[in-house]
């Protein structure tokens, strides 16, 4: 608050409009800072960005820097004593900002990302009523620079990210977000990013970085393409041993899409030192390497550092449940009870992977002990050995309904993901007559799945019939992530 204070203070002596005195001069310098950054080599920058205020006390870019240092800081550590220093400072940066020269392209963008920022961090800390105020001010900010320089490409990525994240709300809901200014589609908003990454005007490297995040997420998450989104990793030159931001990004779909090979191998390459920003999360992707792998007792060491290091909240609940399905399956009951204990009172519920931890825990049932390694092996990619698992069982072997379902389900799981679509389809349809009643979710991701088979097929009628039953289906802990892939889906499938 002081710095803020004291800045007013020297521009006041300066004399004259405060306007007519700050500048946006995104130089090499701020280019150097952003590229630490969205490195996640955040301390680094930090102490350049000291002395380039010092040097520089009239550019906004400097507070722009700020704000992306202390969204990423905040984003990936969840430390409460950091939000409560930190996340004020948005607001005192966007009043900074509207004291800036308006005929800059640079005095929206940084005002929209600014509010980008506040309102990605407010979904963090669960303050979502704040958050989607400020998503849909970043929103307008970028839509209106747009109009004003459409040549100024640089908030492109942002704007493209957000047009695809509109893209998705239900066809129902679309007036709303009408009235409230907010109009997008999914193919627009991605082809927008993709864009800005092949062009080559005077912008083209500054965001880059994020681009280069953003975009294969767009396409696994939105488009529903995965090989689309992995050829775009394996042809682009990242730098995962130096680029940590970008190594979370690929690390992150490779564990989420069976691939934990891929993603040790990243983790296990790249340069740590006190120049990058301190990451549990680090601990939480190695420890699901190995559990994924059945090699318990490193993914237990990997999973202990990470909760006893992290400050946050986000899948503490899921890293004490993996804790648990260790001990369980090592025939430690007395561990696994106490292990399930913190995932009923460690951590929150905002995610869906905890949420669904939360809700095994408060059920007091362990799952089979065949089902869960075969699941395990089967979500780092090891069809074959989860599949061996399995061969000569039936739904007969399983006592519970969730057991029998899961049975079907991960049969279909394994056969979808080894390209065998008949064995598939009919073993998620079997979990879908087995489970569209329960409360697990086994049900509603093999609708899912069916779907996006017949999407892939060009089956598109069927495959809207299947994405309706899987957003049909209502209580199971991944409401939310699944009915978003299935609302993508429904989109992809009526452009057609």
């Amino acid at each position: 608050m002081r710095k803020w204070c004291l800045l007013t203070i020297l521009y006041l002596g300066l004399g004259g409009d405060l306007s007519a005195q700050y500048q946006y001069n995104w130089n090499d310098k701020s280019q150097q800072i952003y590229d630490a950054i969205t490195s996640l080599r955040i301390p680094e920058a930090r102490k350049w960005l000291e002395l380039e205020k010092k040097n520089s006390p009239t550019n906004l870019i400097n507070p722009l820097l700020e704000s992306y240092a202390d969204f990423y800081q905040l984003f990936f550590n969840e430390s409460s004593s950091d939000f409560e220093k930190l996340f004020p400072q948005f607001e005192k940066r966007l009043e900074v900002f509207e004291s800036g020269p308006k005929q800059s392209p640079y005095y929206l963008y940084c005002i929209g990302v600014t509010h980008l920022h506040k309102s990605l961090v407010a979904i963090r800390f669960d303050k979502n009523f704040d958050a989607a105020l400020d998503f849909r001010r970043a929103y307008l900010s970028f839509k209106d620079n747009k109009k004003v320089f459409p040549k100024f490409t640089q908030g492109d990525v942002y704007y493209g990210l957000m047009t695809t994240i509109i893209g998705t709300v239900p066809k129902a809901y679309q007036w709303m977000a009408n009235v409230l200014g907010m109009t997008g589609k999914i193919t627009e908003g991605n082809a927008l990013v993709l864009k800005y990454i092949n062009s080559k005007d005077e912008y083209s490297a500054r965001t880059r970085n994020e681009a280069l995040f953003v975009y294969p997420y767009l396409l696994m998450n939105f488009e529903g393409n995965q090989e689309k989104a992995f050829a775009f990793i394996e042809s682009t030159p990242y730098d995962f041993k130096k680029n940590q931001y970008q190594a979370y990004m690929a690390t992150n779909l490779y564990l989420n899409h069976q691939q934990s090979g891929k993603a040790l191998n990243i983790v296990q390459q790249m340069e740590m030192s006190d120049a990058y920003l301190p990451l549990p999360f680090w601990q939480y992707e190695i420890g699901y390497a190995f559990i994924n792998e059945l090699k318990l007792d490193k993914a237990q060491k990997a999973f202990t550092e990470f909760v006893s290091t992290f400050k946050g909240n986000f899948y503490v609940k899921d890293a004490y449940e993996r804790l648990s399905w260790i001990a369980y399956i090592q025939g430690d009951s007395k561990k696994a009870a106490a292990y399930r204990s913190n995932v009923l009172s460690q951590g929150n519920q905002i995610t869906d992977a905890d949420k669904l931890a939360y809700q095994n825990a408060k059920k007091g049932n362990w799952p089979h002990p065949i089902l869960l390694k075969a699941r395990l092996l089967s979500d780092g990619g090891y069809q074959s050995q989860a599949l061996s698992i399995l061969a000569g069982k039936t739904s007969n072997d399983f006592n519970t309904d969730a057991d029998k379902t899961e049975f079907a389900y991960r049969l279909g799981r394994i056969y979808d993901l080894m390209n065998d679509d008949e064995n598939a389809i009919r073993f998620y349809k079997s979990a879908i007559e087995k489970g569209e009643n329960l409360p697990e979710y086994f049900a509603a991701r093999a609708a899912l799945q069916i779907g996006l088979i017949y999407e892939h097929k060009g089956l598109f009628s069927k495959a809207i019939e299947f994405f309706n039953s899987c957003i049909s289906m209502k209580n199971h802990a991944f409401k939310n992530s699944l009915d978003q892939k299935a609302k993508s889906g429904i989109q992809r499938c009526i452009k057609q």
